[in-house]
C-alpha cells in the first residue's frame, strides 16, 4: 500500500492554463490535437459562467426597477399628488411628469413634481423657473437619486442639483411630503413653522 493522499482538491473548474498543462502531457503521449477539445470545453464553461452571471445581474437590476416603480406608485406619487392638490387649492399649480426610462434623454425611470407657487405653469417647466423634486432610479447603486431645485420668480436659494439618495425601503409619503415642503419653504424664503 502506498502513502495515503492527504491533499485536498478545490471545487474550482480548471482554467485554460491548467487544461493546457494536462493536454500538453496527453500530446506528448501521442495525440497532439487532444488539446483543442479541452480548450474549447474550457471556453464553453467560461461562456456559460459569464452568461449565468449576466443573467443574475439582469434579474437584480429588474428587481430594483420593480421596487422603484412600486414605491413610486404607493408612496411617492400619492405624496406628490397631495402637494399638487394643495398648491392648486391655494392659487399655485404643478405638474407630475413621469418617464418610464429607456429614452435617449431619460435612460432610467424618473418621477418629477414641478411646482408653481402662484398661477399656472405656462409652457414647459424649467429648472431655472420652477421648484421641483425629481426622483431617478439609480440602478447601479440600488438607490433613488434625488434632484431638486427651489428657483421661483427670482426667489429661492438657487439650490439645485443632486440632493442625496434614498433606499426604496425607507421611502414613505411623509418623507416625500417633508422634502417637498422644504423645497417650497426655500422657494418662498419661509422658515419652517
Amino acid at each position: 500500500m502506498g502513502t495515503p493522499n492527504t491533499s485536498t482538491k478545490t471545487a474550482e473548474s480548471p482554467g485554460l492554463a491548467s487544461v493546457h498543462q494536462q493536454d500538453a502531457t496527453a500530446a506528448r503521449a501521442g495525440d497532439p490535437l487532444v488539446e483543442i477539445e479541452s480548450i474549447l470545453a474550457a471556453l464553453k464553461r467560461d461562456d456559460q459562467l459569464s452568461a449565468e452571471s449576466a443573467s443574475r445581474l439582469l434579474e437584480v437590476r429588474q428587481d430594483f426597477l420593480d421596487e422603484f416603480q412600486a414605491v413610486c406608485r404607493t408612496e411617492v406619487r400619492p405624496a406628490m399628488q397631495a402637494v399638487l392638490d394643495r398648491l392648486r387649492q391655494y392659487g399655485g399649480d404643478g405638474l407630475i411628469e413621469e418617464h418610464p426610462g429607456g429614452e435617449a434623454r431619460v435612460s432610467t425611470p424618473r418621477l418629477t413634481l414641478w411646482m408653481s407657487l402662484q398661477g399656472q405653469i405656462s409652457g414647459a417647466p424649467r429648472l431655472d423657473r420652477h421648484p421641483y423634486l425629481q426622483l431617478d432610479a439609480d440602478v447601479d447603486n440600488r438607490a433613488i437619486r434625488l434632484t431638486e431645485g427651489d428657483n421661483w420668480q427670482g426667489r429661492g436659494t438657487s439650490h439645485g442639483g443632486t440632493a442625496g439618495s434614498w433606499k426604496p425601503a425607507d421611502v414613505t409619503r411623509a418623507l416625500v411630503i417633508e422634502e417637498l415642503l422644504t423645497i417650497v419653504r426655500r422657494s418662498a424664503h419661509i422658515s419652517p413653522a
